[in-house]
């Protein structure tokens, strides 16, 4: 009988030990940083006069794919338009596009909304914090939208653009006023 008592408690003392193993991984797996899974990004664009969604509008994103340029050298490829997009899409029937960061996720990246024209006149270049816009949203608001309180606030995972028409004297001159 002694000779049987160690062998059946051995197993129950290793088993005991993967049991907390488990738990504490358990226990610290919400302080992974979400970034690492492949984080889906929504882009949303809103009319806050009247809250629609604006459709049909194409979304260039830049620096996801990490090539490590300065600040000021991106953004100056960016408005010079000599840089080619990662990425491009056009906003769904609710004003939408989405995509998966890549793994590792960038720090920042670029998102040009093209709503340039009489109708929004707005050349949309945000710089986006990954972490910021996974942990709480990222907003960016038009000039003619700024005026006013937002009316809609974006989601963690989103970046969220307000954009709010011209005004339509604007809309009449912008043909004397364009170049």
């Amino acid at each position: 009988m002694m000779h049987n008592e160690p062998c059946c408690e051995e197993p129950q003392a290793h088993l005991m030990g993967s049991r907390y193993i488990w738990f504490l991984a358990l226990l610290l797996l919400p302080c992974v940083n979400t970034t690492c899974f492949g984080q889906t990004v929504t882009i949303r664009i809103v009319n806050v006069a009247n809250e629609t969604p604006v459709r049909n509008k194409k979304i260039d994103i830049f620096g996801i794919t990490g090539t490590g340029a300065a600040e000021q050298d991106e953004r100056r490829k960016l408005i010079t338009k000599s840089a080619r997009p990662d990425l491009r899409f056009v906003t769904d029937a609710n004003g939408e596009a989405k995509f998966e960061l890549p793994k590792p996720a960038p720090t920042y990246f670029y998102v040009l909304a093209d709503l340039s024209g009489p109708r929004w006149d707005c050349f949309c270049l945000v710089r986006v914090s990954t972490e910021e816009m996974t942990q709480k949203g990222f907003m960016t608001r038009s000039a003619y939208s700024a005026r006013t309180t937002p009316s809609v606030q974006p989601k963690p995972g989103e970046i969220l653009f307000e954009v709010r028409p011209t005004p339509w004297w604007m809309q009449i001159l912008y043909p004397l006023l364009k170049d």
